[in-house]
């Protein structure tokens, strides 16, 4: 995993640490998790390709209004990811 993919992924974490979340935002960082995750398995060659990125997109606009810094570092990720030829 490149060493930007893995600054994102710690300062979502970061910035998740600590912090209360309802329910339903709780689902969707699960979610996220596993489309991340997803990626990092079609990658690696382990799973064919999917269509990740369109549901890691609508998940980054959900968040938009409400956690704006979640949906800028899910929005990193994306582009790391689609940078590295995921």
């Amino acid at each position: 995993m490149s060493e930007q993919l893995q600054a994102h992924i710690q300062n979502l974490h970061d910035i998740l640490e600590g912090q209360p979340v309802d329910e339903c935002t709780a689902a969707s960082l699960k979610q996220i998790t596993t489309e991340i995750e997803i990626a990092l398995a079609q990658a690696d060659g382990t799973i064919p390709e999917n269509a990740y990125n369109e549901a890691l997109e609508q998940e980054a606009v959900r968040f938009t209004e409400d956690h704006p810094a979640i949906a800028q570092i899910i929005r990193q990720i994306m582009n790391t990811l689609d940078n590295i030829g995921i």
